[in-house]
């Protein structure tokens, strides 16, 4: 969304948007599964999930517009961390910083409505034939 708003004011070619490509796939606890008993070399012992908070924190409670502001830049850092040479090296190093203030503020907006959690596995299997 933050590079469309950058296409959208010149900032970015849109070609440039459109030729980009960050592959990135979450699959769930059913796809997991089916996917090791397919394969059929382990038994599933444990097959759960856990969440986590986006900004790591592990507050419940509803976060006060100071702590939405907080959580929105220690997400946009930890995405930046991750995925900031690869955007470098398709548009440019000179709209860095405008995009991940522009991704901030997207996720800031998506915070006060909406929990930010993303879903971890945990996966115990043994070697030895499906369940």
């Amino acid at each position: 969304m933050a590079l469309r708003d950058m296409v959208a004011k010149g900032v970015v070619e849109e070609e440039k948007l459109d030729t980009w490509n960050f592959p990135v796939y979450f699959p769930s606890l059913e796809e997991v599964k089916a996917i090791i008993q397919n394969e059929g070399s382990f038994w599933v012992n444990q097959l759960e999930t856990f969440h986590v908070n986006w900004d790591g924190s592990d507050s419940s409670e509803g976060g006060s517009m100071t702590d939405t502001l907080r959580s929105s830049y220690l997400i946009a850092n930890n995405i930046r961390a991750v995925s900031e040479s690869l955007l470098t090296s398709h548009f440019g190093e000179e709209i860095i910083n405008e995009l991940f203030d522009r991704f901030r503020e997207k996720i800031e907006e998506y915070a006060v409505k909406e929990k930010t959690e993303y879903t971890n596995l945990i996966i115990s299997v043994t070697r030895g034939g499906m369940i």
